[in-house]
């Protein structure tokens, strides 16, 4: 028998079946080609005299690099500003300015100017960003402190764009700082939509003098779709602990006779239990806050024995029962529930549930709400601050 060494010849029906395909496949989905978009980055909200939108929308501009040059002096972005009846008319002005229609897919964040939040509900505002099909849910949603175009405006301070730059403040304000929150557009639909719609949205401001940047700091409290109270950055650290969504941060407690002196502490791990019941119709809620501590400034105490340390780790356990209490009573004060404790009582009996929820706001202010909290201090640093055992 011969041995073939050859390939092996294709058949003549598959040949015909890959042609047939190759007709259908394309390279891309659409016809627009990169020249004809302007890639949007950022979007600025805000409502006019008139009650219209104002939309400045931030695009990014692609670098013009020629051989052996680059253009290091031309902006990262440019700006675009229309105003309209509606936030899609106002879309569909951008071309006029720019020339080229807007791409949503890569769109880093959407500011509401504190004005508009007021007085239009946020969840129509927003809509044809959950309709259309290319803006993400993971947009980040930030309410801003005056008017929002202004945040837009500023320079960035090390990211190309502003957009990137508050976007990465945020983030890290949330993760590291614990001073906001981390919110997008998905997560505003799921507080809206969830037993009790009490939301937050993160809130960023300008600094005091105009060069300054902005900062990224405190809650944007939602009431029936509409800004109601602005939560001060001091506030925030307790509502992240209470809600279990706490990441990293610094306790502080004060020297005893010592006037200004304070020592602090790096929270390495946080978890909060929440306990809920309801009793003879009344609701039932506390907490049990668990964390790891680490020593980082050691001004007015000594850790030479257990006793000392029991000492220190009791007076921070003190501090996050200060710090939760505070945020406890400015929510009950303005009767915003943005904990999760009608969400919970919702799942654990939501019979009972949709007797609580006619007058809940009045019942949350006046509910006596239980924290414990209990540390456990790792390490001193490089320094060993700790007992020998």
């Amino acid at each position: 028998m011969r041995k073939q060494t050859g390939d092996f010849p294709l058949p003549a029906s598959l040949i015909i079946m890959l042609t047939l395909l190759s007709t259908v496949l394309t390279g891309c989905w659409s016809k627009y080609e990169l020249t004809e978009r302007g890639f949007v980055m950022g979007v600025a909200l805000d409502e006019t005299k008139d009650g219209k939108i104002e939309m400045l929308t931030q695009i990014y501009r692609p670098a013009s690099v020629e051989t052996g040059k680059s253009a290091t002096t031309q902006t990262s972005s440019v700006s675009i500003r229309t105003h309209d009846d509606t936030v899609m008319e106002a879309i569909r002005d951008i071309p006029i300015h720019l020339g080229r229609k807007a791409q949503w897919s890569h769109t880093r964040i959407i500011i509401v100017g504190e004005k508009l939040a007021r007085n239009q509900d946020l969840g129509k505002t927003l809509d044809i960003f959950y309709r259309d099909h290319e803006p993400r849910s993971s947009v980040k949603l930030l309410i801003s402190k005056g008017p929002a175009h202004k945040m837009l405006e500023k320079q960035p301070l090390i990211e190309q764009t502003t957009a990137q730059q508050i976007l990465r403040t945020e983030e890290f304000s949330y993760l590291n700082a614990a001073k906001t929150m981390d919110t997008t557009l998905l997560s505003l639909l799921l507080q809206r939509e969830s037993a009790h719609p009490d939301a937050v949205l993160s809130y960023v401001y300008n600094e005091a003098s105009p060069e300054e940047s902005m900062s990224t700091a405190g809650l944007a409290l939602i009431k029936d779709g509409k800004l109601k109270k602005i939560m001060p950055p001091d506030k925030v650290e307790g509502l992240l602990m209470l809600r279990n969504d706490y990441h990293s941060g610094v306790l502080e407690t004060p020297c005893s006779g010592m006037k200004g002196e304070k020592e602090t502490a790096e929270v390495l791990s946080l978890q909060t239990a929440m306990t809920t019941k309801i009793h003879d119709g009344r609701p039932q809620v506390s907490f049990h806050i668990k964390g790891e501590l680490a020593i980082t400034e050691l001004k007015c105490s000594s850790i030479i024995s257990f006793e000392d340390e029991q000492k220190f780790i009791e007076k921070f356990s003190a501090a996050i029962v200060r710090q939760t209490g505070g945020t406890l009573r400015f929510l009950q004060k303005n009767k915003l529930e943005v904990i999760g404790i009608g969400n919970q009582l919702y799942r654990q009996s939501p019979k009972e549930w949709l007797k609580l929820q006619q007058d809940w706001d009045e019942q949350f202010a006046q509910l006596p709400i239980e924290v414990k909290a209990e540390l456990k201090l790792v390490t001193g640093g490089t320094i060993n601050s700790r007992p020998s055992s």
